[in-house]
């Protein structure tokens, strides 16, 4: 189980995602959104149980070729990442042309298996922005989207001239209230054991 305070630094760190990934316009196929790897460690060997927080975030490419959607894109990543140490499955297309450059596919991966000492992962999350469509407008919607290794399931979303993001964060999912992204950022999330 997640403590108090590290459920509270993944949630502080999605706020940042939130404001700090740059806006893409509305039109823009070419990009899909920003993965996030987050992972944290002992601050120093001898500093007891302070540990630092790290962030890997990987932009994600569309193709002007084939519609991809996110949950599919995301799904390839679980599938080419795994946590045991085996070969990865092959990349779609074999190219540098796919929704991860092949060299950010490696970085993620070596991420999740380097050997450092007290190294955990936390949460998997996507940054992206979407379309919402209400009784007067469509408006554009910034959204982040994580799940933990304990399950939880952590929505942000920001409509443009809000003074803050809304924070949703459920200890146990409704299941008949999950983002479409869920079920592959939840197997990217189950891709180590939760550590205390």
């Amino acid at each position: 189980m997640l403590s108090f305070a590290t459920v509270h630094a993944i949630t502080a760190c999605l706020l940042n995602v939130e404001h700090d990934t740059p806006p893409v316009p509305v039109a823009a196929a070419e990009h899909l959104g920003t993965i996030v790897l987050a992972q944290d460690q002992p601050a120093c060997p001898a500093s007891g149980p302070l540990r630092a927080l790290r962030l890997l975030s990987r932009p994600l490419l569309g193709d002007e070729r084939r519609h991809l959607t996110l949950p599919a894109v995301l799904d390839q990543i679980a599938d080419a990442i795994t946590a045991d140490g085996a070969a990865p499955a092959p990349w779609p297309g074999h190219s540098d042309h796919g929704p991860l450059h092949r060299d950010d596919l490696a970085a993620l991966r070596r991420a999740l298996c380097e050997s450092r000492p007290g190294l955990r992962l936390l949460a998997w999350a996507i940054c992206y922005d979407d379309l919402l469509a209400d009784d007067e407008d469509i408006v554009a919607v910034r959204r982040v989207e994580a799940v933990d290794v304990d399950g939880r399931v952590y929505q942000i979303s920001r409509r443009p001239g809000e003074p803050g993001p809304v924070v949703l964060l459920d200890e146990q999912a409704d299941p008949d209230d999950l983002p479409a992204t869920y079920p592959p950022l939840a197997r990217l999330a189950a891709g180590q054991p939760a550590q205390t």
